[in-house]
């Protein structure tokens, strides 16, 4: 008896091994769910925005010219001046068409004298003409005389008026509201005729001119609202429109011109900062909607996993537009579905997953 009980738990320890053995093999054989983060697909839009740089500029910039020049006796604003149209910039020295104008308004009157004193004697010359006292050679000759000085006092007069017109001249004004920058020129100077002096820059509305290719042109229009950036200003985009988009390209560059205004009415606002416009030049409504990183290629075909109840399937996908974060899927998946946008590089048709992340969590 004693001898048989050494032989029996030989058995026991056997028989014990070889269960543990058989448990371990099962365990190695059956296949690890691939851990996977989700996202709910869903009905929405896909907006494609395009970047474009550009520099602010004023709405309208207006360069003050004088056309035949002269000495400057006065110069009435500075740099960051506020004006308002009609306002003095500049007076020129009026002394010489002051002159002028004294002597040419003299000379009118001698003539209106002169004028009138031969109307009154055509007057007298035609009454006795009439009673066949004078020849028609005298009452020829007053009305001849009559004429020459009308046509005189006519000349006075455009005389006088281009003379005080050049008088008027020497009073240079704004022709805008706006504000002065550009000043040129200094009392006791020469202004010479044709070259600015002054700048008057309206601001109260600025603009970003960019060029944009042929492929963006078409997606744009007058009236669309845009986000403009300037980070000089503030770090949040400021809402501008389109104001102007040119119908031909440039000859060189075979780029559109686009303008886009922007409200300064706080005066934030330089000529010169440098603006980024985002402008949505595609979108597409109510779309399937995932996030960008769930569509992979297996095959030169875009497809996308969909994990429903531990198991992931593989669905091949039509995209449409597509902006860097989101993607519009037209076939293939539906809203609701949760599609794997972490591991699904793992998978294939059929395989174990979990959700460990995401909308699915």
């Amino acid at each position: 008896m004693w001898a048989i009980l050494p032989a029996l738990a030989l058995s026991a320890i056997l028989v014990l091994s070889g269960c543990s053995s058989g448990s371990k093999t099962v365990e190695e054989t059956e296949e690890a769910a691939v851990p996977v983060t989700v996202a709910e697909a869903y009905r929405g839009s896909v907006e494609v925005t395009g970047s474009f740089t550009g520099v602010v500029e004023p709405e309208t910039v207006v360069d003050v010219v004088h056309k035949t020049g002269g000495k400057v006796s006065e110069v009435r604003v500075k740099d960051g001046d506020k004006v308002q149209a009609g306002d003095l910039l500049i007076r020129l020295d009026s002394a010489e068409l002051s002159a002028q104008v004294a002597q040419a308004e003299a000379t009118l009157r001698v003539i209106q004298v002169q004028l009138e004193s031969a109307a009154d004697s055509l007057g007298d010359t035609r009454i006795l003409y009439e009673e066949d006292i004078v020849s028609l050679q005298q009452f020829e000759q007053a009305e001849t005389q009559y004429k020459v000085l009308e046509a005189q006092a006519a000349q006075a007069e455009a005389t006088l008026q281009l003379v005080r017109t050049q008088l008027d001249d020497t009073q240079i004004t704004a022709p805008i509201g706006g504000t002065v920058s550009g000043v040129t020129i200094n009392s006791g100077e020469m202004l010479s005729p044709g070259i600015p002096v002054v700048t008057i820059n309206k601001l109260d509305t600025m603009e970003v001119l960019v060029k944009l290719t042929e492929k963006d042109v078409g997606r744009v229009a007058v009236g669309q609202k845009v986000h403009v950036l300037v980070s000089a200003v503030c770090s949040d985009p400021l809402e501008g429109e389109i104001v102007m988009v040119s119908p031909v390209a440039d000859f060189q560059t075979k780029t559109y011109r686009m303008k886009t205004a922007l409200s300064n009415e706080d005066g934030r606002l330089k000529a010169g900062m440098t603006a980024a416009i985002e402008i949505d030049v595609a979108e597409e409504k109510d779309t399937v909607v995932l996030p960008v990183e769930a569509v992979i290629t297996q095959q030169g075909e875009h497809v996308v996993y969909v994990a429903e109840e531990g198991l992931a399937y593989c669905r091949p996908v039509t995209l449409g537009l597509e902006n860097g974060t989101t993607v519009s899927v037209l076939e293939g998946i539906e809203p609701g579905e949760q599609v794997v946008v972490s591991g699904q590089h793992y998978l294939q048709e059929g395989s174990k997953v979990k959700v460990v992340g995401g909308e699915g969590d």
